[in-house]
């Protein structure tokens, strides 16, 4: 569950989003610090091998590689590898605007499907249709800040007529 920032950057000075950056919950360094932390390690290791147990030789073929694999990096140019990053991002929300459920498809199905001009039909299809927008109405309570102050709790909903 990730922490609700909204409030905080509303109301916030310049210093304080600088102060956002290190709060721990839901912050990009939870995210990464594992990764961080052994990139570390790995560089310190590195850097105290490199300059504590090479003779300058060893030295200098490592520095020779380095500049091999700095020049082999110019073959793959960064807005190629950015391109994948962003494709990825796109699908991905892509994915959960497709799996977020609107109920057009099923009032159009209920609607085919439940035929008849009488009183039951007709109760029927308001029915399905008002329960399922009640679910859309619950999931993006969840979701969005917007719908969450419009019902707060279920009783508003029940007020507003998602609810019989």
């Amino acid at each position: 569950m990730g922490y609700n920032y909204h409030y905080d950057i509303a109301t916030s000075k310049a210093k304080v989003i600088f102060k956002l950056l290190f709060r721990w919950r839901g912050s990009v360094w939870r995210a990464v610090y594992v990764e961080y932390l052994i990139w570390l390690t790995a560089y310190a290791i590195l850097s105290c091998i490199y300059r504590l147990a090479m003779s300058k030789e060893q030295q200098g073929t490592f520095e020779k590689f380095a500049a091999f694999c700095d020049k082999r990096l110019a073959y793959i140019p960064m807005s190629f590898m950015l391109s994948f990053f962003v494709t990825v991002v796109i699908n991905r929300w892509t994915t959960q605007f497709a799996n977020l459920g609107m109920i057009d498809n099923i009032a159009l199905f209920t609607s085919q499907l439940i035929k008849g001009n009488d009183d039951r039909g007709k109760n029927l299809r308001r029915n399905i249709v008002r329960y399922c927008v009640a679910s859309q109405c619950l999931v993006f309570r969840d979701i969005h800040l917007g719908v969450r102050r419009r019902f707060p709790t279920l009783e508003t909903m029940v007020a507003a007529g998602k609810f019989i």
